[in-house]
């Protein structure tokens, strides 16, 4: 597994989390709440994009629930907090909690509150925040929440990085019925694995390839999908079903390997641009998303272009 200096969808399966089960989010950080509806990430008036922001009634009245996800510590990040929740505010004409999740232990985190003052010592601004450091809570806190919305993350937690807390985790959630969260548990949990317990890592491996099926309903498939969208796929699936599925499924093997072997992401592009065939690419998906190696991806890859030879 590569490191996790530069991977982006660390934090992007924490906000596909959020939709998946929002309420758990309310309960867990607010106490109490109703969650409405989840608001756009983009800011329209402002051009500012958040990672999570949900409308939410308490005590029958609403306000808006802003969550941020921050892999490393940011000096600047009660400024940013700041920011996004006074053009939140501005928006939407709601009052605003802000609060930031840190993913991964990284020294001391900016406190709250954020205190300005001007050169004549006289307090100018005082903003309230708050923060969520996954990496100083224990698995059983996050148990003990009793929100199963909320175990996906748990091998971030304080010696959460182990066999038993992943299979603990994996357990609760294959009888919730919801292959969202048991993917981005999982995915989550290889993350953790390649970093603090690669000792672990060839089981959780295994253990996710025993449920293939429900790797197989991953969101990549719904993401890919939504951005090809967005981005103008919808223009190859205009011209023929046949090819539109192709670019698709192509476009899906390159985005699974730029989340977990970014080293090969010119190559995954090289293998599949000729490859016409449907079933070796839905075959290669499977592959590639339990490899357990750099190495074994790489042969993937290869084997994928052979079959198309033959």
């Amino acid at each position: 597994m590569e490191t996790l200096e530069s991977d982006k969808s660390w934090d992007d399966n924490l906000k596909s989390l959020v939709d998946a089960n929002p309420q758990a989010f309310v309960d867990w950080l607010l106490g109490k709440g109703e969650y409405k509806e989840k608001l756009p990430h983009k800011l329209k008036t402002w051009k500012q994009v958040v990672d999570s922001l949900l409308k939410v009634d308490v005590d029958g009245e609403e306000m808006l629930l802003h969550i941020e996800f921050q892999t490393y510590n940011d000096a600047a990040m009660a400024e940013r907090l700041l920011r996004y929740n006074v053009l939140a505010r501005s928006e939407y004409k709601l009052p605003v909690e802000s609060y930031v999740i840190y993913l991964l232990r990284d020294g001391e985190v900016p406190k709250s509150p954020l205190i300005w003052t001007s050169p004549r010592d006289n307090k100018v601004l005082e903003f309230h925040f708050h923060s969520v450091e996954l990496g100083e809570m224990s698995p059983e806190e996050l148990i003990a929440t009793d929100q199963p919305g909320l175990l996906p993350p748990l091998t971030l937690t304080k010696g959460g990085a182990r066999r038993q807390v992943a299979e603990l985790m994996l357990e609760n959630l294959q009888p919730v019925e919801n292959t969202d969260l048991i993917t981005i548990g999982g995915t989550l949990a290889s993350y953790v694995f390649s970093r603090e317990n690669v000792l672990d890592l060839s089981w959780l491996r295994r253990r996710l390839r025993d449920m293939r099926d429900i790797l197989r309903e991953s969101p990549f498939y719904q993401e890919i999908q939504e951005e090809g969208r967005e981005e103008g796929l919808e223009q190859g699936l205009e011209q023929g079903r046949e090819e539109g599925q192709m670019q698709l499924l192509r476009q899906l093997v390159v985005d699974i390997i730029a989340e977990r072997f970014p080293k090969l992401t010119r190559l995954a592009r090289k293998q599949t641009m000729f490859v016409e065939d449907t079933a070796i690419l839905h075959r290669l998906i499977i592959k590639l998303i339990t490899a357990e190696s750099l190495e074994e991806a790489r042969e993937y890859l290869r084997e994928a272009d052979d079959d198309e030879d033959v």
